[in-house]
């Protein structure tokens, strides 16, 4: 039936997502498809936000993304008349519809003018969602080449639309509305720009994700409503929306049902250990050359192939990753998680280990049909995370420009493919177990990082750099004696063919044993 059908093993039948099927459709008439996207998602998560208080309101605002995203779908259907049963899907952030109401169109451009105000008058426009119409028919979800062109017209009339966000053009008479009276006195301490509610020190906006992110880790079921997100449209404010697994997703919390501060998943770092240094990891992954692979691949054949696959990408991230941080993981922190990227936050050990298990198992999830590329990045909790999040999407950038083909990480400013990497880093490991406290100094370690750079200068021509395999046997011999030659024949290899990756993993080890 389906391109993905078979990929739903034993280890992923969970992740499977029930049969989409489109609503009874007349052949001859015609449809509006709507189309709808949450932009700007990095700067609602992140902008001014403070680090002091971010624990607190990350993951709520990642989570209302999905909330808004789906009260806004319902809030369409209610604004057409149409059952909500026409909603064909709903995953991080985009929502499609499908509707037959004669004014659809008029309709939904008073609808995009009440989200852009909304937008404006809350987070001052720096994010939105964007509307667009699409005209169809029942064929062109029955012909393989003519939902190959529904699906490009839906993609490109969201993109193009975007490019007007907020039709200011035509608001001429627009203004800006900012709090009166704010100072150093009376600035949020979360959003550090709207005016603190009287006795409290946030606004009401970000006082209501603290709110919702206490109820992210509560164990017990709860709700959102409307009124807990201060949205309400025309009226509609009977929605509520049950916080399931996908929109809780797994944060580490501390008693009183709070999520955990950055500085105790910090300190958290090798707990298992005696040493080791207290840092975060921020991790930002995303699927490589994923508008190819649908253009090429039979994924936008059909819809329900469209749907499954869809689906089921957003469930491998949004609860399969989070199950496993919360079973083997857990100081480890989810900022965004769905669709086909990740954003994650943690002590950095664990960071490391749970990155390398994802490129795994997402491997073995999609059958080596696509891959996936990370950027990670290492600092103190006290760092700006604004500026850490536009740090990773730079290192992630950096893996996504290693090639046509990607499938790449970047860490401890290197940039290597996941397979020479693995490779290197399962060859060292195997070695660097069979080692104790006693066996290598750490002035020795510091020496091959050394030895990686001058052989990564051999590789662009420096004959001088050539030197290094002397030193290292020079180094080896006046320290680790005892190790052998077998241990001194996998560095001088590692080293020698892989010195990017081999630098990434003594980093790690280096890393675990400093106080």
């Amino acid at each position: 039936m389906s391109h993905f059908e078979d990929y739903f093993d034993n280890t992923f039948k969970q992740l499977k997502p029930p049969k989409r099927e489109l609503p009874i459709l007349e052949s001859g008439e015609n449809y509006v498809l709507v189309a709808g996207d949450f932009f700007g998602i990095q700067k609602f998560i992140f902008e001014r936000l403070s680090t002091k208080n971010a624990a607190k309101v990350l993951r709520a605002k990642s989570a209302f993304i999905q909330l808004y995203t789906d009260y806004l779908a319902k809030y369409i259907c209610y604004a057409l008349n149409i059952e909500e049963s026409y909603i064909l899907s709903i995953t991080a952030g985009k929502f499609e519809i499908l509707s037959q109401a004669s004014d659809t169109e008029v309709t939904i451009k008073k609808v995009q003018q009440s989200v852009d105000s909304y937008f404006m008058e809350h987070f001052f426009g720096l994010s939105g969602v964007s509307l667009c119409c699409v005209v169809c028919q029942k064929e062109d979800f029955e012909s393989k080449t003519e939902y190959r062109n529904l699906r490009e017209r839906i993609s490109n009339g969201v993109e193009e639309n975007k490019f007007h966000k907020f039709n200011l053009i035509e608001q001429s008479d627009f203004v800006m509305h900012y709090d009166d009276g704010v100072d150093n006195q009376t600035l949020c301490d979360v959003c550090n720009i709207r005016k603190r509610i009287p006795k409290n020190d946030t606004c009401k906006i970000c006082n209501g994700f603290i709110e919702l992110g206490k109820k992210l880790v509560k164990k017990e079921q709860s709700v959102a409503t409307s009124d807990d997100l201060n949205i309400t449209m025309d009226g509609f404010n009977v929605w509520q929306k049950t916080l399931d697994a996908k929109i809780k997703s797994y944060i580490l919390h501390q008693e009183y049902s709070k999520p955990a501060d950055f500085e105790t998943l910090a300190q958290n770092s090798c707990a298992d250990l005696d040493t080791g240094i207290k840092s975060l990891a921020i991790l930002k992954a995303d699927v490589d050359s994923m508008g190819r692979f649908l253009r090429e691949s039979d994924v936008t054949d059909s819809f329900e192939n469209f749907a499954l696959f869809s689906e089921s990408l957003d469930n491998f991230f949004s609860l399969y990753v989070p199950s496993v941080m919360r079973k083997k993981y857990r100081n480890t922190y989810t900022v965004f998680a769905g669709g086909d990227d990740l954003f994650l936050v943690g002590a950095w050990d664990e960071i490391l280990r749970l990155s390398r298990e994802i490129h795994k198992e997402f491997q073995k999830f999609i059958k080596g049909k696509l891959s996936i590329s990370f950027g990670i990045a290492l600092a103190k909790p006290s760092h700006p995370i604004a500026h850490l999040a536009h740090y990773t999407e730079h290192l992630l950038e950096a893996s996504k420009g290693i090639d046509a083909e990607k499938n790449a990480i970047t860490i401890f400013g290197e940039t290597v493919k996941w397979k020479s990497y693995k490779e290197a880093f399962d060859t060292l490991q195997k070695e660097f177990d069979t080692l104790n406290n006693d066996d290598t100094n750490t002035a020795f370690l510091y020496r091959l990082l050394d030895f990686c750079e001058m052989s990564k200068k051999v590789k662009e021509g420096n004959i001088e750099a050539t030197m290094w395999k002397s030193k290292l046997r020079y180094s080896f011999s006046r320290n680790n004696k005892n190790l052998g030659e077998t241990f001194f024949g996998v560095l001088d290899n590692a080293i020698e063919k892989n010195p990017s990756q081999t630098k990434i993993f003594l980093c790690e080890f280096i890393y675990k044993r400093r106080d």
